[in-house]
């Protein structure tokens, strides 16, 4: 918006240390509730910034003006024949109008609408001052910004995720004193809690920023961020190694302070005969340390790692040795673990998990293994992957073994990586699976790379849908406790990846079964049907966002009885390399037609002697043709040439609609052309619905 005044509003939330995770989300809806409230003003600016650090969140706004625009509004009421009496006396309605308005009855004006006279207002509203605006939209700002971990302190009874202690707010270069809740605003802007600076002689947003600047405090998130690159640039280049600069790591640590410091440590080389994942893991999910590599390959750790320190007040070197104390101690756990583990061998362990439940109804971890493997023979066979029974049996009864590792007790994040780490040794091609039967983790996360390892990883997630839909374990809104979700995208990526026609109904199917047998239960029907309307909506869900237009896989998804991802991406693919086609266009709007006319009928018996013409001819030879292209192109059914083949036989189709007229008044005939058409229709269905494009 263009204003040329350049008044100017900033604000400061100053709280105790905010976890790092929700800074950004946090300033980011002060930010939007802001922008919101500026609208229900009318209050023209020019720019809004949000900038936070976890202690504080702050708003910055510029090109304001002292007030609102003075403005005219016009004011509809009531139609005038319910506000006044046959005698002019005003009744109710125009009373409530008056009173809403806070006008007389003289003021009262007469606007013709719609051919009946209605009461009118034409009213001045006068601009209000913005400094009492800003005042309550910073108020309802605070107010309105939501989190599910909020919680009440102290007395208090606004809900926030840490206390509260300052808010300051500027306009045109004086203090606003602000009530909020029973917090009691002061003239005071604080630097770094280790600096000791303070002042009160802020007069502008400019002297805001060089006080923070001064007192060791950077607002802005990816100023922070930058410079803990920068720094582990420069350590790189000094000492000669490799940092892993993990974004999500970064992300987190640069919200942890706000005058970030990156240090090195150094732990015991002897941690190094453990597995660099225990390594990784314990640095970065719960130290929030780098780690650091021998050479850019990032496979090779070497005994270091990088840090964040939070305040430049500190002796560097105590800093160093505390985390290095710290860091060591908890390495020393895990190499504990990890040998306390091998001495006990991954087949011991795995008597331990028929003792953990899994869901409860739903067994134990033992029998949830036991169901895989059968799935998972069934997937084998479906496939005709010809994998070794014994490989999948030994793959899918050692896939949760070890959750009842002391390591995974102590670091969960560990599952899988450890069992393979455990058998190694035994079975290298059982030992990978163990890992990679967890993957993908995400949506754009790697799969599994073996067979084995893609069918125990499929096994294991139609086991989890299975069990939580025979339950009643629906996932709902934002609500999926189970990861069922995740779960069926998973299923989708790994089966499109094997590249084979498969059936996943007849997964589903037998998953259901195995979890009835293992845990003597049954099934409903209402639980199946819903498990499979899920999946459904996941692959819809799942090609929509890789491009796919809503109304393609509506086309296809309608008609199939399978849930097959390779013929359902051939189809989908196929309909979009051919959309905006002229043949594919008229054979949706004739296609169209033929349903409209067969909508209510289902048969398709056909009597070939009462075909009189040869455009009914001509259309049966259309339907034997498609028929044979089917039953001799079994491989091709879903694909781009069967879908040209279709096309093909919409000219005749035309034809027919052209020359024939369907509602014959033989009675005989009529239904006898009906039912070719109905024939036709089901015919070209078993590809896709045209209709829906």
């Amino acid at each position: 918006m263009k204003n040329s005044k350049k008044i100017e509003f900033f604000s400061e939330i100053y709280v105790e240390e905010l976890p790092a995770r929700l800074v950004n989300d946090l300033g980011l809806q002060l930010k939007n509730n802001f922008i919101k409230g500026l609208a229900e003003h009318n209050i023209e600016y020019l720019d809004i910034v949000s900038k936070n650090t976890p202690r504080r969140l702050t708003i910055y706004i510029n090109g304001l003006d002292k007030k609102t625009k003075d403005k005219n509004v016009e004011i509809w009421g009531p139609p005038k024949k319910i506000c006044f009496d046959e005698k002019g006396n005003i009744l109710k309605p125009g009373l409530a109008f008056l009173n809403k308005n806070g006008i007389k009855e003289e003021e009262i004006k007469f606007r013709e609408k719609n051919n009946s006279e209605f009461l009118y207002l034409n009213k001045e509203i006068k601009g209000s001052l913005n400094k009492e605006n800003l005042k309550n939209i910073l108020c309802n700002s605070l107010k309105d910004i939501k989190n599910k971990k909020f919680m009440r302190w102290g007395e208090g009874k606004f809900p926030f995720v840490r206390p509260i202690r300052n808010i300051y707010a500027n306009f045109d270069s004086t203090f606003l004193k602000i009530k909020f809740e029973s917090i009691e605003s002061k003239n005071l802007i604080l630097g770094h809690r280790f600096s000791k600076l303070e002042t009160n002689e802020i007069k502008s947003y400019s002297d805001y920023l060089k006080f923070l600047r001064k007192g060791k405090v950077i607002l802005c998130f990816e100023e922070r961020k930058a410079k803990i690159i920068s720094e582990i640039d420069s350590i790189e280049k000094e000492k000669k190694f490799f940092i892993n600069k993990d974004q999500d790591l970064l992300d987190h640590v640069a919200n942890l302070t706000e005058f970030p410091i990156v240090l090195i440590g150094k732990y015991n080389k002897d941690f190094l005969k453990i597995p660099k994942e225990v390594i990784n893991s314990v640095m970065k999910n719960h130290q929030k340390y780098f780690s650091v590599y021998k050479n850019n390959s990032y496979k090779k750790l070497v005994e270091s790692f990088a840090f964040v320190a939070g305040s430049p007040f500190l002796n560097s070197k105590t800093v160093i040795n505390g985390n290095e104390k710290v860091l060591n101690a908890r390495l020393s756990d895990g190499k504990f673990f990890y040998e306390e583990d091998s001495k006990l061998g991954l087949n011991n362990i795995r008597k331990k998990i028929d003792e953990i439940t899994f869901i409860d109804g739903m067994g134990s971890y033992g029998n949830k293994a036991k169901r895989i493997i059968e799935i998972a023979k069934k997937f084998n066979i479906l496939g005709n992957f010809n994998l070794k029974t014994s490989k999948i049996a030994a793959s899918a009864d050692l896939c949760k073994a070890d959750l009842a590792s002391q390591m995974v007790f102590e670091f969960p994040e560990l599952q899988g990586i450890m069992g393979e780490y455990y058998y190694k040794d035994i079975d290298i091609e059982v030992s990978e699976t163990l890992s990679q039967h967890y993957l993908p983790k995400g949506r754009s996360d790697e799969l599994p790379k073996t067979i084995l390892s893609k069918i125990i990883s499929l096994s294991d997630r139609f086991d989890n849908l299975a069990s939580a839909f025979s339950l009643k374990l629906y996932p709902t809104g934002s609500s999926d406790p189970y990861g069922l979700r995740r779960s069926c995208i998973g299923i989708i990526r790994i089966t499109e990846s094997l590249d084979i026609k498969i059936d996943l109904n007849e997964i589903l199917d037998s998953s259901f079964t195995q979890v009835d047998l293992s845990v003597k239960n049954k099934t409903d029907k209402e639980s199946k049907q819903k498990a499979k309307h899920f999946i459904l909506d996941r692959v819809k869900n799942y090609y929509v966002e890789n491009g796919f237009s809503v109304n393609i896989l509506n086309s296809v998804l309608e008609t199939n009885k399978e849930i097959n991802i390779k013929s359902i991406s051939n189809k989908i693919n196929a309909i979009k390399n051919l959309t905006g086609t002229p043949e594919l266009e008229k054979g949706v709007e004739i296609f169209k037609r033929l349903k409209n006319i067969t909508k209510n009928n289902n048969s398709e018996i056909i009597n070939e002697t009462l075909l009189t013409n040869n455009y009914e001819q001509d259309l049966l030879s259309e339907i034997k043709r498609i028929e044979r292209f089917y039953n001799e192109n079994s491989n091709n059914r879903d694909s781009e040439i069967c879908l040209y083949e279709i096309i093909k036989s919409f000219d005749k189709l035309a034809d027919f609609f052209e020359n024939v007229l369907v509602m014959d008044k033989n009675e005989e005939i009529k239904n006898n052309r009906i039912n070719l058409l109905t024939k036709f229709k089901n015919l070209i269905s078993e590809f896709s619905n045209l209709s829906e494009l």
